[in-house]
């Protein structure tokens, strides 16, 4: 089954990794409450979503430098909160109040010089 749903939908709530979880770029440790960026990226060939890059807003990138053709990818804004599974006392940072900064559609700059292509699997 498909359901539509805009990006700010898709990532409110995802999770964006184990605990503790760190900036891509600095590696200081993203923490509940943190301001932070996070970079999505799905695959064309499938429907699964991934928080592939968690930043700080110091190291924050505005915009997806370097696009990878056949990926459809976002990068957002957010708050990170914690959703927790009291059965096994787990807890997991999750994407709180996105704000969309920037988006590549699996075509969009193709034909761009820097555009990384898929690799073969």
């Amino acid at each position: 089954m498909r359901v539509a749903t805009t990006p700010t939908q898709l990532l409110e709530g995802f999770p964006v990794g184990p605990q503790p979880t760190a900036c891509q770029h600095c590696g200081d440790i993203l923490q509940e409450g943190d301001r932070a960026t996070v970079f999505a990226a799905r695959p064309a060939d499938t429907d699964q979503w991934a928080i592939h890059r968690p930043y700080c807003l110091t190291c924050s990138p505005d915009t997806i430098r370097h696009p990878t053709v056949g990926c459809t990818e976002l990068l957002a804004q957010c708050r990170l909160g914690t959703r927790a599974d009291l059965a096994t006392q787990q807890t997991r940072l999750v994407v709180l109040e996105p704000e969309l900064t920037d988006s590549s559609p699996p075509t969009n700059r193709a034909t761009d010089p820097r555009a990384m292509p898929v690799p073969p699997r």
